[in-house]
């Protein structure tokens, strides 16, 4: 049984770890050209086009909404069936961010700097905390940090709230 267990949770790693890159991907994306077109046009005013910073917050936001709600997700599927295990998830979104965060390191060594500004404003989302410090690396690494911190607390508040709300129904059908 433990096999079994020791299997689950490495299946899950993966598929969060597939499923991290993919909302980071489609977040940046989707801030970058759907939502920019979207608020671009009904809202004139914010000038989004003008404001890299505006821009780089959007699409940082979009996949963190979505990665909350995942591990949200998660808590309330392994509060249901038994398998929560806080742990395990901790350290996958921790070495999930850890991996998404090394390329920084790359920039080091790359002399065009306009292939830098390239490549940080596309994956480096979290731009818009250049305000604390302009190297890539500080804002890069606050804005991992902000990202797995904010994971891990959906999941361990979502685990309360649903053993709270399961623990309501069961009440309820005593």
């Amino acid at each position: 049984m433990e096999e079994r267990d020791d299997l689950r949770t490495f299946l899950y790693g993966w598929a969060r770890f597939g499923l991290f890159w993919l909302i980071n991907i489609f977040g940046t994306i989707m801030g970058k050209t759907a939502i920019l077109g979207i608020f671009g046009t009904f809202l004139p005013r914010l000038a989004l086009y003008d404001n890299p910073q505006t821009l780089s917050f959007i699409s940082w936001f979009l996949p963190i909404w979505l990665l909350v709600w995942l591990f949200w997700d998660d808590a309330k599927r392994h509060t249901a069936y038994g398998t929560y295990n806080p742990v395990a998830v901790e350290i996958i979104v921790v070495l999930t961010a850890a991996v998404y965060y090394l390329p920084v390191f790359i920039l080091e060594y790359m002399t065009d700097k306009k292939v830098v500004a390239t490549i940080t404003s596309l994956y480096f989302t979290s731009e818009w905390l250049g305000k604390i410090s302009e190297d890539p690396q500080i804002y890069g690494l606050i804005g991992v940090i902000i990202q797995a911190v904010l994971c891990i607390a959906s999941y361990l508040i979502g685990h309360r709230f649903y053993l709270k709300k399961f623990a309501e129904e069961d009440e309820a059908e005593e």
